[in-house]
């Protein structure tokens, strides 16, 4: 497979044994040296005709905030193609900062989380505030319910890796918990959500546009290949981010099972905790994609050219 790695893309808020590539992320498993595509590099298969509205939409809206600028470029050719040159990669520059204020969301969350210290973060802490409120609101005690934060998890039987943001003891009042009600559905029934007490697996998504009810498809596959990952890293700092010759099976235990998977969107003034169904049919949807991502992974086109015509046979008949 065509995989070459990006170390100098690395930056302080990769998860443990992540690993930048030319393919997206990847995982270093630091007991074999194996590289395990990650669950999300995994699921961007399935999303990538979600890809281009998206970019249009980014695209748009940057247009209108440029409108002035695009209205003089259009009277010189030249100055129109560097104007259409510079929007074309707007949408990208939006996605990377929207990808790096999550990051530090998430990071802050896991110093939290681990009774540490973290810089204030001006941008990041209304988020933060709700992940606050969220804790209180469910009754979590972080020294005795949270049982892992940003753990890196591995199955190398398939083989994939991700990294689960928490492990949290719940405790809910019944099996099942009735919807908030300004977020009840109008299309189906508001049927209670299942909420059994436990340990659950929780996903956290920051978002500055989407409500706080918003889910994607691609939530329950993540959560479903995070829950059926085979062992957990606990690694220390000198294998964190890929093969060591100190690692053994004392930095490895085994993922627990789970009563329950769940997003936390976290928004600037609100969050949403949403149990979502990741059994083992969504955890069979996600490794039907493992084999198309490998595929497109490895697959490589530059050598593939159009080709001259065949030269054609000159006959005495055609020489006559």
């Amino acid at each position: 497979m065509n995989i070459t790695t990006r170390e100098h893309e690395r930056d302080e808020y990769d998860p443990q044994h992540a690993v930048p590539t030319n393919r997206g992320r990847y995982y270093c498993d630091p007991a074999t040296s194996e590289m395990l595509i990650s669950v999300t590099n995994t699921i961007d298969q399935h999303m990538i005709e979600a890809l281009a509205p998206a970019a249009a939409r980014d695209t748009a809206i940057w247009l209108m905030d440029n409108l002035p600028d695009a209205n003089r470029a259009a009277a010189d050719p030249d100055d129109m193609q560097e104007f259409i040159k510079l929007a074309k990669g707007q949408y990208r520059l939006q996605w990377d900062k929207k990808a790096d204020l999550g990051s530090r969301v998430h990071d802050i969350a896991e110093a939290i989380n681990l009774g540490a210290p973290y810089f204030p973060d001006e941008e990041a802490e209304p988020f933060v505030d709700s992940y606050r409120k969220f804790l209180k609101d469910f009754g979590v005690d972080i020294s005795r319910d949270i049982k892992a934060a940003e753990c890196t998890v591995i199955n190398r039987t398939i083989p994939y890796a991700g990294t689960s943001d928490i492990w949290a003891n719940l405790r809910f009042g019944g099996p099942t918990s009735p919807i908030i009600p300004k977020f009840k559905p109008r299309a189906v029934p508001a049927d209670p959500i299942p909420t059994p007490s436990g340990l659950w697996l929780i996903d956290m998504k920051t978002s500055l546009t989407k409500p706080a009810s918003a889910v994607y498809d691609d939530y329950v596959m993540q959560l479903a290949a995070l829950r059926y990952s085979e062992v957990a890293l606990v690694c220390p700092p000198e294998c964190r981010y890929g093969a060591a010759e100190g690692h053994d099976s004392s930095h490895e235990f085994e993922v627990p099972e789970f009563a329950g998977t769940a997003i936390l969107n976290l928004r600037t003034n609100d969050y949403g905790f949403i149990p979502l169904p990741a059994d083992r049919t969504a955890f069979d949807a996600f490794c039907g994609l493992l084999p198309l991502a490998h595929y497109i992974h490895g697959l490589e086109l530059r050598g593939y050219k159009p080709v001259q015509p065949p030269k054609k046979t000159t006959t005495r008949k055609d020489a006559a």
